[in-house]
């Protein structure tokens, strides 16, 4: 796939430069000659492929960030400031610009368009007709499948986005048209991909891996999108008769724009979620599955996805991933949302903006202890090109490893089997995207279960299977719950295991507690920074505390004299190996002159007096003090920045819906003759 995707673009590139933002009233030039591109199902693919390279090039990449979605939660935040690239992650969308995610919603908008003209090209072929009126999948009933499923996930991705669109005008000329109901929408994708799923490969069949749509994400798809057709959601109220007959019940004050809103039938959705979903998992899961099992020494099987990631290898845990390219530029993994890096001409690779960053409050009491996902999840340190050092990465405002403080520790360049990669770029590691993998739809089959409470031991068994592999053993089991308790120990679960993979925020809104969620948060974490203030510390629940210091030094692991890479240390005593998944590879630049290159830190986690002994023999033994939570309190910037980024848009509207939609660009409005507006607050110029 990933070669594929290179000459295909070739291949079609009098097309590429179709005019995206026009799309609505031209035909589209995907209406090309049938006798070569179509003449075979490989050959198919090969036109479809160019459809993955464009969402990958044009709406994944830089996207990921700028959409916002792992921005904005009660874990995650953006530590940028002041910047317009979060106003919608903190439910600001009056401080949005009109066209500020127009790249992404004409992207979509062309995946959308050339994927159905391919697959209406399919639907045309006489080998294909055959193949249709049989009962097994074929070639040619899987790639058509593939593409039916490729323009649904596109519409989908348009509705979570933007909400109410423009939705079937693609490959027509058009003289106007008009924004269609969301739900309306989703019944329409869902029939699509319903109607298409059982002819399609499962994962494994047919030669398909993960890099590629199958039957087994089709059903998983299903799922989700009608778990979300059926859970709260933020409406508009501004137009009259814009959802037709459906009703709703709703939740606090509606502004005159907007309300959040289920709609009644709900449950009819739900149901279909939990069959679609318990398909995904169960019967028609292929080659995919959850991992259990490591053989590494490192023996932590959710690192291990990771792992596989980060090497460049598509995952058995993944239903799919957007395949990308080392050394071409349209790879955001780590860039935009991994560990961070050092913006240095040394070595240029290690540029890692990093703009989700953890909410520090989350960071500290957010894991029970012994949960292997933390520190897999969750990192204080990243990788300076200029010294070939590990360093500290300050709590407060910046991004790459100048300020942020805990990252985002899923995807890391030190981390790959081989780290060095040819032609690698600092934007261009090669690492894929995962879309979905088996515990997202795990968890969410068991959301869909609690929320029907019709199968709540179904739903305990399978959050335990993902608790179980968090801790190794069943002694941190779930049991007895139902109702709103089982819900929220389904999301916190979410939470822990999805964290940085841009499900949290949705999850929030599906829920329906979403602003009760944004004002705990932002009470905990007034309360810290009273607590640092007033003592200079403050221990959380969990018994972690954060300080107004740590203290750090650079050593030599294991008497080395190379950077390592550290794997999980239960071991709180060793300060340059707990927490654990960090360190750095051993890069190798002409200008790395340091002999000690990973990082001890002490005080991270507990409370040293900074006038008392135990910090002036850290200094004796050469170690450093540096600000830590002090500058949550003290620094008026710092302040400003967690204030505005940590959902600040809840301030003021407790009772009303949250704003998280993003606004459909000028283009559109324009062309639709008044048929078309933004609502939310958004701009409309």
């Amino acid at each position: 796939m990933k070669k594929i995707i290179i000459y295909i673009s070739l291949l079609l590139l009098p097309f590429m430069y179709f005019g995206c933002s026009d799309y609505l009233d031209v035909s589209n030039a995907g209406q090309s000659d049938d006798n070569f591109v179509m003449s075979s199902p490989n050959e198919a693919f090969k036109t479809l492929s160019w459809v993955y390279a464009e969402y990958r090039t044009n709406a994944a990449h830089g996207g990921n960030y700028n959409w916002q979605d792992p921005l904005g939660s009660d874990a995650e935040y953006m530590s940028e400031f002041p910047t317009a690239n979060n106003v919608i992650a903190r439910l600001q969308p009056t401080a949005a610009t009109v066209n500020g995610s127009a790249g992404l919603y004409n992207s979509l908008n062309v995946v959308l368009a050339r994927s159905a003209r391919i697959a209406d090209l399919i639907a045309q072929k006489a080998e294909y007709q055959l193949d249709a009126a049989g009962s097994a999948p074929t070639a040619w009933t899987s790639i058509y499948g593939e593409a039916k499923t490729l323009r649904a996930f596109a519409a989908w991705e348009l509705v979570r986005h933007f909400g109410d669109v423009p939705f079937g005008y693609e490959n027509k000329i058009i003289n106007e048209y008009e924004l269609i109901s969301r739900f309306e929408i989703m019944d329409a994708i869902i029939a699509d991909l319903k109607a298409v799923e059982s002819k399609m490969y499962v994962l494994g069949q047919g030669g398909l891996t993960a890099e590629r749509i199958s039957r087994t994400y089709a059903n998983a798809l299903i799922g989700e999108i009608a778990l979300h057709a059926g859970s709260w959601q933020t409406i508009r109220t501004d137009i009259q008769g814009l959802y037709g007959n459906v009703q709703f019940d709703t939740k606090g004050t509606d502004d005159g724009t907007c309300v959040y809103a289920r709609r009644k039938d709900y449950a009819e959705y739900i149901k279909m979620a939990e069959e679609y979903l318990g398909l995904a998992v169960n019967t028609q899961k292929g080659t995919a599955g959850l991992i259990t099992s490591d053989s590494r020494a490192a023996k932590n099987p959710f690192q291990k996805h990771w792992q596989e990631i980060n090497s460049r290898r598509v995952s058995p845990e993944s239903l799919f991933e957007i395949a990308t390219i080392p050394g071409i530029g349209n790879s955001e993994h780590p860039y935009s949302m991994g560990r961070p890096g050092s913006n240095s001409s040394i070595y240029s690779y290690l540029n890692n903006f990093s703009a989700i960053r953890i909410i520090p409050s989350f960071f500290y009491n957010g894991y029970e202890s012994g949960d292997k996902r933390r520190d897999v999840s969750m990192v204080v340190t990243g990788s300076n090109a200029a010294t070939g050092q590990e360093n500290l990465i300050p709590l407060g405002v910046g991004t790459r490893i100048g300020g942020g403080g805990p990252s985002i520790n899923k995807w890391d360049k030190n981390r790959g089997d081989v780290p060095v990669f040819p032609n690698a770029t600092f934007r261009g590691s090669g690492m894929n995207y995962t879309v979905m993998r088996m515990a997202d739809a795990m968890l969410m089959l068991a959301e869909a279960k609690a929320i029907l409470g019709t199968d709540n031991g179904g739903a305990i068994a399978l959050v335990n299977q993902i608790r179980e592999r968090a801790f190794g053993n069943s002694s941190k089991n779930i049991a007895g719950l139902s109702g709103d308790a089982l819900l929220n120990a389904i999301y916190n679960e979410r939470k822990l295991e999805l964290l940085g993979e841009g499900d949290v925020r949705w999850d929030m809104i599906r829920s329906g507690k979403f602003n009760e969620r944004a004002i705990a948060v932002r009470q905990e974490m007034a309360a810290m920074e009273a607590g640092l203030q007033a003592n200079g510390y403050y221990t959380f629940p969990s018994g972690r505390t954060i300080s107004n210091y740590v203290w750090t030094k650079f050593v030599q692991v294991g008497g080395s004299s190379t950077a390592v890479v550290t794997q999980e240390s239960t071991n709180e005593n060793d300060p340059a190996l707990y927490p654990g998944w960090r360190g750095i590879f051993n890069w190798g630049a002409v200008a790395h002159t340091a002999t000690a290159k990973n990082l001890a830190i002490k005080g991270l986690y507990n409370y040293i007096d900074p006038a008392g002994s135990e910090a002036a023999a850290l200094v004796a033994d050469g170690y450093t003090r540096v600000n830590w939570g002090i500058q949550v309190w003290s620094n008026a910037t710092v302040k400003a920045m967690l204030n505005a980024a940590i959902l600040d848009g809840v301030v003021g509207r407790e009772n009303s819906a949250p704003r998280y939609f993003h606004p459909i660009p000028l283009t559109v409005i324009d062309q639709s003759k008044g048929n078309v507006t933004n609502g939310y607050g958004l701009p409309n110029n």
